[in-house]
């Protein structure tokens, strides 16, 4: 299913694949030490396209097999972009968090990248698999480097995701930023999510994982939904789902598609029924909150109640 400009020879279905169990991506994600160009260390990131995406990875112990999965399924996930017309100027960048309490790579950062030039930034992910075992994740002191050191171009529709399970911490921690090279400020580091929302026209979701594998803890998905829009907190029904449901996003946030449309897409890539209903039922929220019902001039009020420009084409 892969588009002509990232074909690779050997990865799994978007159906038939086993939760964690792919002894392709097992083998090639098996770094145990950084690559010095996935270091964040006064790294400034920038993407020139309209529509550059960035998947933020929890590569902890409870997550770890995200990053196998979206390994396997990248050939699938940017063909279907292509395929289908969700974006037509986009590319991607890959980054890791993990504890910057506890773990030796807790951010890592890749570049912008398109085609099959994103397997080179996977490829050196280090997937620590540890975490700090506190029900948190250092997903503020990324979210303050995605705000701080990302530059889009002018007139960009970003789309930010972040996957996991946990909740982030409070606020930045000062020597956590040094240590880093990341421009600190005292007030931004309060507030990372709400200053990544505005730098991202809020496009900004978390794919929230059900905590350990077991079950949706109600604090941490309350937390999400006071950091983000709520309905861009998307609950991961089926973890196997998870590009599914990302390229759904896409698909409704560019106008491409509306969520009975995106069904027919994943109806025709193979899914089964009962994956096309996980996922209807995870997007339901955001396909609600999408539906423009008054125009005002720029300004269309949604059905949320909530007023957005995401009328405009992505």
């Amino acid at each position: 299913m892969g588009g002509p400009s990232y074909d690779r020879d050997v990865y799994s279905s978007s159906s038939s694949s086993s939760w964690g169990t792919s002894s392709y991506s097992s083998e090639i994600l098996s770094r145990s030490t950084l690559d010095k160009s996935m270091k964040p260390n006064g790294k400034m990131l920038e993407s020139k396209t309209k529509n550059p995406i960035i998947v933020l990875l929890d590569v902890t112990g409870s997550n770890i097999d995200f990053a196998r999965l979206v390994y396997d399924k990248m050939p699938m996930f940017y063909g279907q972009i292509e395929q289908k017309g969700y974006l037509k100027d986009f590319d991607i960048c890959f980054c890791a968090v993990g504890d910057a309490y506890t773990d030796d790579y807790p951010l890592q950062v890749g570049e912008f990248a398109k085609g099959i030039e994103l397997d080179s930034w996977l490829e050196k992910l280090v997937l620590e698999g540890c975490g700090g075992g506190q029900r948190k994740e250092s997903y503020e002191l990324a979210a303050y480097y995605l705000y701080k050191n990302v530059k889009f171009a002018k007139d960009a529709n970003p789309i930010i995701f972040f996957i996991g399970d946990e909740m982030p911490y409070d606020s930045v921690y000062e020597p956590q930023a040094e240590m880093f090279e990341i421009p600190y400020s005292r007030q931004e580091a309060k507030k990372p999510f709400e200053l990544l929302r505005k730098k991202a026209n809020d496009n900004v979701f978390m794919l929230l994982n059900k905590y350990c594998g077991r079950e949706f803890e109600g604090d941490i998905t309350k937390c999400w939904q006071k950091l983000l829009a709520p309905e861009h907190v998307i609950k991961i029904g089926e973890e196997k789902a998870v590009v599914d449901l990302m390229l759904g996003i896409i698909s409704m946030l560019s106008s491409t598609r509306t969520l009975d449309s995106y069904k027919i897409d994943m109806k025709d890539r193979g899914q089964t029924s009962a994956r096309i209903a996980s996922v209807s039922k995870s997007l339901e929220n955001l396909s609600t909150a999408l539906v423009p019902v008054k125009m005002t001039g720029d300004i269309t009020t949604t059905s949320s109640g909530r007023t957005t420009q995401r009328a405009k084409r992505l």
